[in-house]
């Protein structure tokens, strides 16, 4: 299962819909066992597999005031929001998610990467 938490936009603002997705990978019991980063195009393409295999989502994200997280499924890249994705739109920056981290003295520093 994978937990979309953060959102890096291009600094292009040709390319603004080449962004890329910041997650945790979540073991069965909720543990997180890696963090990672996908294109658009990889975490859609993960999405696929899944659906093909079991039938359903294994991408999820925490949106921002949002107390629970939802499933993300293939119809929000359809939506007309600012990231081409209902769930991305609403998922933090980059730089929201770190400042959430420093205020929980996780002494974690993500940085974005070179596009």
């Amino acid at each position: 299962m994978y937990m979309a938490i953060a959102v890096e936009t291009s600094k292009n603002p040709i390319k603004r819909t080449d962004y890329k997705v910041w997650f945790l990978e979540l073991s069965d019991h909720g543990d997180v066992i890696g963090l990672g980063v996908k294109t658009r195009e990889e975490v859609v393409q993960s999405l696929f597999r899944s659906i093909r295999r079991t039938g359903k989502s294994n991408w999820k994200a925490f949106t921002k005031n949002s107390d629970a997280s939802k499933p993300i499924e293939i119809y929000d890249f359809i939506s007309q929001s600012t990231y081409e994705n209902t769930h991305f739109g609403s998922l933090p920056t980059l730089h929201e998610f770190q400042e959430t981290l420093n205020r929980l003295q996780m002494n974690l520093e993500l940085r974005p990467i070179a596009c």
